[in-house]
């Protein structure tokens, strides 16, 4: 492993163990992702920070919100991060209840894509944007009724505030989504996750298709590859880098076999997780080292998608349905 990648996956869990502090209850992956968010910017968490934000959290919502369940912990860390939790916390609410007006269900995939709204737009012009992805939705759910849900609609955001043209992106992850399924066998809403994911990439079209399948071939042959589920959708985030294949699946695999050895990433912790956590480190070394100058807006939100919400997605829907089984077999 090269040092700096070291002392990325090193910072990560120094990280960890701070924010631990902010909290003794949280599940171990919750805490991993909260972590994550101040890795990715370089900058050192604060646990007082971090519990001032509960407080503030529970002023604004009730105790049944969908702001307050597995989310909670990492809506804090989001609220630390911003300059302003409170204004954080009340723009992001005014989202979701925007959001959620009519056919769309209330739950915790909405309001994460709330957060994404936000954190993506800034906050500017946040009504067009929360219709554009609402308008986009609808047009998703319409071709795909019975595979399009609520889990989607980050995904879906993600498009719409790329700062490209919706409708294009939206033929296009139709069409990478087609190609996807006649080419590898993967399920339905893998694929619909990972088409839109890749639609946000520069690469033409049928090559991002060969990049996705051919970089998750190589990593499963050498064991690091994380299951069929959701989670495989982190690997399309790959699409853009300016590196060999074989160096980021060998550095994917260093990342998670040193995770391994690591407090709450052993034998008993989620290995879908530990495998998109060790993707999210080496695609932010790649990241940082990146040698291309970022000037346009589009290509800003385009980075930090790639660095920061594509992971979250996948770590938090893994996490909640691991909660949710659990519950049910419980």
């Amino acid at each position: 492993m090269t040092q700096s990648l070291q002392r990325l996956c090193e910072l990560q869990i120094e990280n960890e163990k701070i924010i631990r502090k902010a909290s003794f209850l949280e599940l171990d992956d919750i805490i991993k992702v909260g972590a994550l968010f101040y890795t990715v910017r370089g900058i050192a968490p604060d646990a007082q920070r971090i519990r001032a934000c509960k407080e503030i959290l529970k002023r604004k919502t009730g105790i049944f919100s969908n702001f307050r369940g597995f989310l909670q912990f990492a809506i804090q860390v989001k609220m630390a991060i911003s300059p302003d939790p409170e204004t954080y916390m009340d723009e992001v609410l005014a989202i979701y209840k925007k959001l959620t007006e009519g056919r769309i269900l209330p739950g915790e995939i909405v309001a994460m894509t709330a957060m994404t709204i936000y954190d993506l737009s800034g906050g500017r012009d946040a009504d067009s944007e929360i219709a554009a992805v609402r308008e986009a939705y609808a047009k998703i759910r319409q071709k795909h009724k019975f595979l399009t849900n609520e889990n989607d609609l980050s995904y879906i955001a993600m498009m719409v505030l790329s700062g490209e043209d919706t409708d294009r992106k939206l033929e296009e992850a139709e069409m990478l989504y087609g190609s996807l399924k006649e080419r590898f066998r993967m399920p339905s809403d893998t694929a619909q996750s990972a088409a839109m994911v890749l639609s946000l990439s520069r690469m033409p079209a049928e090559q991002k298709v060969d990049h996705f399948i051919s970089f998750y071939r190589a990593l499963k042959e050498v064991k690091h590859a994380t299951s069929k589920g959701k989670s495989m959708s982190v690997y399309a985030a790959f699409t853009d880098l300016d590196a060999p294949r074989e160096l980021l699946v060998n550095e994917v695999g260093e990342v998670d076999d040193w995770l391994k050895h690591q407090k709450g990433y052993g034998i008993f912790s989620s290995s879908d997780v530990r495998r998109v956590m060790a993707a999210a480190l080496v695609l932010q070394e790649h990241e940082l080292q990146s040698a291309v100058p970022v000037h346009t807006e589009a290509a800003t939100v385009v980075s930090q998608l790639i660095a920061e919400e594509v992971i979250f997605m996948m770590i938090m829907i893994i996490v909640i349905s691991i909660s949710a089984n659990t519950t049910v077999n419980s």
